[in-house]
């Protein structure tokens, strides 16, 4: 059995931790068969281990070190940048007197951040200091760019004579460290290369490290069972409790369940014995960002369940707390959205014969879901952030209409919408964008579940309240034309094809004869694709228009959008290009171009 320690790179952290964790296992000689604790790890005595050696250490047969580009890393944090006079702070720089050294290399950018020159320099220059400068090099390894900081690890560092015929390096092509789809595409599509040709191991994934959403995806591949089925999960952590003036606090490893996600499911579970890694990936978000105190905002499109989404959040608290909900989309006028969020006094408006609470009133101690958000006017929304900015308790203050005093309320805010970001950028007042954007899910749409889709249908069946209906249907012909449907309008489409096949079901003898269909599933799909077909539905309900952009803009995304559709539903600008050809559009490679890069909208 080999022993595998996978880890992706922390840009707070960086290789100096990954040593000091691997020199904590080193020290106990074996790992322990389960319930892995290990508390108060002090780092600067862990630096020293490898210069050690003994007999008895414990090694990993390979050590997988992940990593993205270093923009990626960047765009998480910017904090090497800004971090790197704080080695001058360092008692031991200060105590070994290398002080003056270290400014002179930040001072220079010629040779700032390059290890190789950073040695050459102090070596010509400050030949006595070269040994204590390439001592304390550790203590800010974490600044420097991922390529120098493998080039101290393998070549100046005590990992080298321990380690260095056993550690790997894997970039994986994540662009994007914030979208748990890209990442979770890049380490599956790696996982099934590398563990297709290693049968006997045990890996060890530290989970804890990289972003949060790498974090994510590893309990949604666990869930998904695409590792390898004796895999432990480690997380390691800092102790920020501690308050000693030590510039690297104590640390801790500890062990975590592998299947975390479906222990908690009785948190938060709205995606029942999901096969799909996106919805479980929902499921995991939602039962993490629940327990943050901040805002959700809930994005999908229409017809996917974003209300029942919210009303989980609600069923998965222990207590019968306060569930409010409203669809802004109801508030014809600005006055009556100030009605209804704040309430009024009685006599505040013709017609108020008696006071009222808001809905922020009523959902205090609960949760307070508003859909369809960026249908609210400006003027609205200018005072809906009014009340939601929190004092020191976490409570909002709102006033009734019609009131001189403040009424003092807590509830957990979601929101939810069928726009795409960059739609409510534009929509919402920048600062209420800033308040609600705290926290985002993406829902996905049931075309990107297709792994779920006989569930779906059975659970919509089974939820229909049909006076008379047969056990869920599920031949053949129906299932393959379901699997095949993109259904723009979600569980909608499945509600209205369950609809259609059990009316057929029910229709007598007499009617059967005028019908043209000889079967249920005939008669469901023909109704279907006679009032509903994929290209009306992806026309009326995937795409939203935004009233906030000009004709030629919205031209300008409708065209960005259909060269994407296009491209999917034939596999390839080719097959589009010719499927177009054949109906008689001169459409080519410049035009599917000038769709993506939206050259229309360029021109005006």
């Amino acid at each position: 059995m080999k022993n595998i320690y996978i880890t992706w790179h922390y840009t707070t952290h960086g290789v100096a931790y990954l040593k000091h964790i691997l020199s904590k296992f080193y020290k106990l000689g074996s790992i322990p068969d389960k319930n892995l604790v290990l508390d108060n790890l002090d780092q600067v005595e862990l630096n020293e281990v490898f210069s050690q050696p003994k007999k008895d250490g414990f090694l990993f047969d390979e050590v997988i070190y992940l990593t993205a580009p270093q923009c990626a890393f960047d765009r998480l944090s910017n904090r090497r940048f800004s971090y790197k006079q704080s080695i001058l702070e360092d008692d031991i720089v200060k105590e070994k007197e290398l002080s003056n050294i270290f400014s002179n290399i930040i001072n220079d950018d010629d040779i700032c951040y390059n290890l190789k020159k950073e040695i050459e320099f102090v070596g010509e220059k400050y030949p006595e200091k070269l040994q204590d400068f390439k001592q304390v090099i550790w203590r800010n390894i974490q600044h420097y760019p991922i390529v120098e900081q493998l080039y101290w690890l393998k070549e100046h560092s005590n990992f080298k004579s321990v380690y260095e015929a056993r550690f790997s390096l894997v970039e994986l092509p994540v662009a994007d460290l914030r979208s748990e789809k890209e990442i979770a595409d890049a380490v599956s599509n790696w996982i099934g290369r590398y563990f297709s040709t290693r049968k006997d191991v045990l890996p060890i994934i530290n989970v804890s490290l990289g972003s949060n959403e790498t974090q994510v995806v590893w309990h949604i591949l666990a869930q998904a069972e695409r590792l390898p089925t004796n895999t432990r999960f480690v997380k390691t952590y800092d102790d920020k409790s501690d308050s000693s003036n030590m510039r690297f606090k104590h640390f801790s490893i500890q062990e975590i369940p592998v299947n975390l996600v479906s222990s908690l499911r009785n948190e938060f579970r709205i995606f029942t014995e999901t096969k799909s890694p996106q919805r479980a990936m929902v499921q995991g978000k939602m039962r993490t960002l629940l327990k943050s105190g901040f805002s959700i905002l809930l994005l999908g499109e229409r017809g996917i369940g974003k209300s029942r989404i919210a009303s989980e959040a609600n069923q998965s608290k222990t207590s019968n707390i306060p569930f409010i909900e409203a669809n802004c989309a109801s508030f014809d006028q600005d006055s009556k959205a100030e009605a209804e969020l704040f309430g009024y006094e009685m006599a505040a408006f013709t017609g108020a014969n008696k006071a009222k609470k808001g809905l922020l009133e009523e959902a205090d101690n609960g949760i307070l879901f508003l859909d369809e958000i960026h249908h609210l006017s400006k003027l609205v929304q200018a005072k809906l952030m009014k009340a939601l900015q929190t004092d020191d308790d976490n409570k909002m203050s709102i006033r009734k209409m019609g009131s001189s005093r403040e009424t003092k309320v807590e509830c957990r805010l979601i929101f939810a919408s069928n726009q795409r970001v960059s739609e409510l950028r534009e929509s919402l007042l920048p600062d209420f964008y800033d308040r609600i954007v705290q926290h985002v899910v993406e829902i996905p749409p049931l075309r990107n579940t297709i792994e779920d889709r006989q569930k779906d249908w059975g659970e919509i069946w089974e939820n229909l309240k049909f006076e008379m209906k047969p056990k869920v249907p599920i031949e053949g012909e129906l299932m393959i034309w379901l699997n095949s449907l993109p259904l723009y309008g979600n569980y909608r489409d499945l509600q209205k094809i369950a609809i259609y096949y059990n009316a057929f079901c029910q229709f007598d003898q007499e009617t059967l004869k005028y019908l043209n269909e000889k079967s249920p599933f005939q008669y469901a799909r023909n109704e279907f694709e006679k009032y509903h077909s994929p290209v009306v539905q992806s026309y009326n309900e995937a795409f939203n228009f935004n009233i906030n952009q000009t004709t030629k803009a919205m031209i300008a995304d409708y065209l960005f959008n259909l060269q994407d559709w296009a491209v999917d539903k034939f596999k390839g600008r080719k097959s589009a290009i010719e499927h177009f050809g054949a109906k008689g559009d001169s459409v080519t490679e410049k035009t599917f171009n000038d769709w993506k890069n939206k050259k229309s909208l360029k021109k005006g």
